[in-house]
């Protein structure tokens, strides 16, 4: 294995790598940090936790001048919490050499990061929705931006921010190199790769700890109404040292867990609308052990590298292969076993078998039985009932009215009146049906924010109704209209 300095990197990064306590390369910094430095463009297909911030973040600064006050280098993410995670490790690599690196993001004032803007920034690194919004307003100019990275390039495509991410780099050089790194490849990923890249060198590098041949898998059948309760039955069964139950929403993840704590379950939430210091500090506790349940969503727990997690609980079925492998793959590290039970729907079986097939793997019906020896816990159960003769109640209906169950095969595509510039966030629109109708935050999906209009799907036969029912109504102080989709 080489050493940093024999990658090529000037004196300056080695030496702030060796004060950070840095060895020797990862596989993708090894493989990529050469390539860049060459001028090559990258395609980097790598999981969080191998290093790639490293892999592009060091041959970048390598090239930056910070003489010059012009931002040579931008940094795309899809989240807040990794352009956060992003500049201080950038800031960390190049503090000997000097250079100004500059964070820009949602949920902070703008003017704030105007002002930095203006006072220098050679390196920025920024959530996509953000810069688009200092690009309109001229506060970033990326002209001479002639380094250009796509971070977790597929996240950016499931939050439908793909087309400002086209329109970025259309305002970037022509000439620039172009780095993109990237979990998973779908075929839009592919296509902005063959477009917007110049014969790009593509490395395939997996982490040394994602792996599911040490995890033991499972399944539980329960419709929509009866998954908290499916839930609180593995909690009672499994017994879990720590475990993180996934699901799809940040509203699902607030849900959950007040629904859990209520009856005396201890768990915490970890998504992106929760603050920064308040995100930090549930991290801290879960890795420290004091936490031993954390209902989480999948952008929030990335980076979240614990090798005391024995169980991962799949409550929302992730929505590709690729991730049930990204999530189950937190278990059974450091030569342990784990554990990976998902919960489904009688509808999600082909899902289910999707996901059996793409990674060759065996996913057997759950019971209590499964579990062996292991000693139960009294888990409360997550309705009103008491427990009786120490076990869980049937759930009995929350609603004072029927409320017919939403057919999620089939959905509607609804287009909102409003998006982007008017200020809204994907969680505006969710909360906005739901504060409005009798759907909840997993029946609305798909949310793709633009600047002027906006695309949500609900159930089919309920799209009429929240047409109807949310038309007109007022979101941030933004009258919103609703339509369906091709009519």
């Amino acid at each position: 294995m080489a050493t940093f300095k024999e990658l090529g990197l000037a004196d300056e990064l080695v030496e702030a790598l060796e004060q950070l306590g840095y060895e020797s390369p990862t596989p993708i910094q090894e493989q990529a940090i050469p390539e860049l430095l060459q001028g090559k463009d990258v395609i980097g297909q790598a999981q969080t936790g191998t290093g790639k911030t490293a892999a592009f973040g060091l041959p970048l600064l390598q090239y930056v001048d910070p003489s010059m006050e012009e931002v040579q280098a931008l940094v795309l993410t899809p989240t807040r919490e990794l352009c956060i995670q992003v500049t201080q490790a950038l800031r960390a690599y190049g503090e000997r050499k000097g250079v100004d690196v500059v964070a820009v993001f949602g949920g902070a004032p703008i003017r704030d990061q105007q002002t930095r803007l203006r006072s220098g920034g050679q390196v920025v690194v920024g959530t996509v929705g953000r810069v688009m919004d200092l690009m309109s307003r001229h506060s970033l100019m990326l002209d001479d931006a002639r380094f250009v990275v796509l971070d977790e390039a597929d996240e950016m495509l499931d939050l439908g921010f793909f087309e400002d991410v086209e329109k970025i780099l259309a305002r970037c050089p022509g000439g620039r190199q172009t780095a993109l790194f990237s979990a998973t490849m779908p075929p839009p990923i592919k296509k902005l790769a063959e477009s917007g890249m110049y014969d790009p060198v593509t490395i395939k590098v997996k982490a040394a700890t994602l792996t599911i041949d040490t995890v033991e898998q499972f399944f539980v059948e329960a419709s929509d109404r009866d998954k908290p309760d499916a839930l609180a039955e593995v909690l009672k069964a499994e017994r879990p040292e720590q475990a993180i139950i996934f699901v799809r929403t940040k509203i699902g993840a607030d849900r959950l867990s007040r629904r859990l704590n209520d009856k005396g379950v201890r768990v915490k939430a970890l998504h992106g609308d929760m603050s920064q210091g308040s995100r930090d500090g549930v991290m801290i506790a879960f890795k420290g052990g004091r936490d031993r349940l954390l209902v989480a969503t999948d952008i929030a727990a990335r980076g979240l590298d614990i090798s005391g997690v024995s169980h991962v609980i799949n409550y929302d079925l992730p929505n590709s292969p690729e991730v049930y492998v990204h999530r189950i793959g937190r278990t059974g590290r450091v030569g342990r076993s784990g554990r990976a039970i998902t919960l489904i729907t009688p509808k999600q079986q082909r899902d289910l078998e999707a996901i059996r097939k793409h990674a060759n793997t065996d996913i057997e019906p759950w019971s209590a039985t499964t579990n062996g020896d292991r000693p139960q816990v009294k888990v409360p159960p997550v309705e009103s009932e008491p427990p009786r003769d120490e076990e869980l109640q049937p759930r009995r209906p929350r609603h004072t009215k029927p409320r017919r169950a939403p057919d999620q095969g089939a959905r509607a595509k609804l287009i909102v009146g409003a998006g982007l510039g008017a200020g809204l966030e994907p969680k505006d629109v969710i909360e906005a049906i739901v504060a409005n109708t009798e759907l909840d935050g997993e029946d609305v999906q798909n949310v793709r924010m633009l600047e002027r209009f906006s695309f949500v799907e609900v159930p089919r036969d309920r799209a009429d109704d929240v047409v109807a029912k949310v038309n007109g109504k007022r979101v941030r102080d933004v009258p919103i209209t609703l339509e369906v989709a091709g009519r």
